[in-house]
């Protein structure tokens, strides 16, 4: 009997996505020695490498629209950073479209790394 009802298979890549985003950001910033996780060296090392294989990971496995699994990692880390700042009460509003752009571009590779990932499931036999 076909299922009806909403499409739920990319929930969890999605959360995939977002848990890859927020454990790198706070792994390196609980890590590192900076208080924002960019800013450490750790996160060059550790933190941006976890997400693009998670993202190449991603693509691999659900080949459909590779590109959100890359903007969902980046906006993820986004969101968590602001949340962070919001919650330390260390806002500094004219440093939000910088940091949103840095984020824009960080989710450039993500996005190549998950459609890597879909080449590479494509190229595999059936």
């Amino acid at each position: 009997m076909a299922r009806s009802g909403p499409d739920i298979s990319g929930i969890v890549p999605g959360l995939i996505g977002v848990v890859s985003g927020v454990l790198s950001w706070d792994l390196v910033r609980l890590l590192g020695e900076r208080r924002e996780a960019w800013d450490d060296p750790k996160y060059w090392m550790i933190g941006y490498p976890l997400m693009l294989g998670t993202a190449f990971l991603l693509g691999l496995g659900f080949p459909e629209h590779p590109w959100r699994w890359g903007l969902v990692i980046a906006a993820a880390q986004a969101v968590w950073a602001v949340l962070l700042s919001l919650a330390a009460e260390e806002v500094s509003a004219s440093l939000w479209p910088m940091g949103l752009l840095t984020f824009a571009l960080l989710a450039v590779p993500l996005v190549v790394a998950a459609y890597a990932g879909q080449r590479v499931r494509l190229r595999l036999p059936e």
